[in-house]
């Protein structure tokens, strides 16, 4: 029996082990927004749980079993990855970066915190527990580590008082910040994780609230001095920032080439991200629908000033396309939404509701229906896609996509067919 036991642990243990060695992540990094050029670097030792660091002083990274694995590269360069001793408890976040040292969060009820002083004693310290259970941490060893939890947000300004110093809570519910002590703090969180907002003063204990951000937000870098950064949307692969707080406007850049765990770095230097490279279902750890549906494509009606003025067809073309790559669906018909509006009589509006799509597609002898519209609303165009099921007339699915040039769009329409694949 105990024999059996043993076979029984080497098979858990080499599959984990194969898993880590299929699921690691790649670091890419755009040196100047100017330049809107992305480049992909740095296979990780592990997989990543989180990461921390600038593209001056290098990245450290946390993960692999257990989530107690750590490494740091000074030199994004040489690409040569030196491995720390284990964390003292599994790491949930990270801040910090290779001159001072990180800090990490996680453990018990995600409230326990340590910091590295120093690579060559290799040794980690703990601190006191935090009042709550963290959700992020920001800052470093050298002005001390920010963390929040909820609305709540406290800080520790020196390590050998050992003491968490409350400030003003948050006008949301926050899910990630990033920022320094002596610089104040940026939240990110809120109504459809797209609110922002500033804390300058931990004195004044008065949060400024930011334009909401043009995506979903998955994680945010930058400090109050230099200026936001932001990573989500689309397989969270979608960046933005900004770069004045006065305009108070977001400027989005072309999309990262893997889908993020995190993003590190400044706006006066460029960003990082670590994550999986996108382009394949098995890169970006999709899990796409069992049921394959027959599927029909109604053109995608369009709205606003495009300059193209068959924007609405040829994204159509290139969407059909996608989705056949994706193997959750068989695209049998794309539908023209003229004939559609004449045959039903909707006039020239382009709104069909789902009632009126279910119809189409029973009568077209389809399992679902895919419609969508592009539109542009100020310096965003957005694509919109929904796959109704012809037999409940419901939406299972629905994706977008944001860029800031109608050209980028064929570049992002992958993504957006793998989205509607998922289950």
């Amino acid at each position: 029996m105990r024999f059996l036991w043993w076979i029984f642990f080497v098979i858990v243990f080499m599959t984990a082990l194969l898993y880590g060695q299929t699921s690691l992540d790649v670091l890419a990094f755009i040196a100047g927004y100017d330049q809107n050029n992305w480049q992909q670097t740095l296979d990780a030792p592990f997989a990543v749980k989180s990461f921390s660091g600038t593209l001056e002083k290098g990245v450290v990274v946390f993960g692999g079993m257990q989530n107690k694995q750590a490494a740091f590269v000074k030199d994004l360069q040489t690409g040569q990855w030196e491995i720390m001793a284990d964390t003292p408890f599994p790491v949930h976040r990270c801040g910090g970066d290779n001159l001072t040292g990180p800090v990490i969060c996680g453990g018990i009820d995600n409230s326990q915190v340590a910091y590295m002083r120093d690579y060559q004693k290799n040794s980690w310290n703990v601190v006191k527990s935090t009042p709550f259970k963290i959700t992020d941490i920001a800052g470093d060893n050298a002005a001390g580590p920010i963390v929040a939890g909820g609305t709540r947000v406290v800080i520790m300004r020196d390590f050998k008082a050992n003491e968490w110093i409350p400030v003003a809570d948050a006008p949301f519910e926050i899910s990630a910040v990033a920022g320094e002590n002596v610089k104040g703090i940026i939240a990110v969180g809120g109504q459809n994780n797209r609110q922002v907002a500033v804390l300058r003063d931990f004195g004044a204990d008065k949060w400024q609230l930011l334009a909401n951000a043009p995506f979903d937000i998955h994680d945010v870098s930058g400090s109050n001095a230099k200026g936001p950064v932001i990573v989500g949307g689309t397989n969270n692969t979608q960046v933005a920032f900004m770069e004045n707080y006065n305009l108070n406007k977001w400027k989005m850049i072309s999309n990262a080439p893997v889908s993020a765990i995190e993003i590190a770095g400044f706006n006066d230097s460029g960003a990082m991200i670590m994550g999986k490279k996108s382009g394949t279902a098995g890169s970006l750890n999709k899990k796409i629908r069992q049921q394959v549906l027959k599927t029909a494509v109604v053109e995608f009606s369009q709205r606003g000033n495009l300059g193209i003025e068959d924007a609405g067809a040829i994204i159509t073309e290139w969407l059909t396309t996608s989705l056949n790559k994706t193997g959750g669906f068989e695209v049998y018909e794309r539908l023209s939404l003229e004939s559609i509006m004449k045959e039903h009589e909707l006039g020239m509006s382009g709104m069909v509701d789902e009632q009126t799509i279910a119809e189409i597609g029973r009568l077209k002898g389809v399992e679902a229906i895919i419609t969508g519209s592009v539109f542009k609303f100020g310096d965003v165009i957005s694509v919109t896609a929904k796959v109704v099921d012809v037999a409940t007339a419901k939406i299972i699915k629905s994706a977008d996509i944001k860029v800031n040039d109608i050209n980028d769009v064929s570049k992002e329409i992958e993504a957006l067919a793998w989205e509607l694949a998922k289950e």
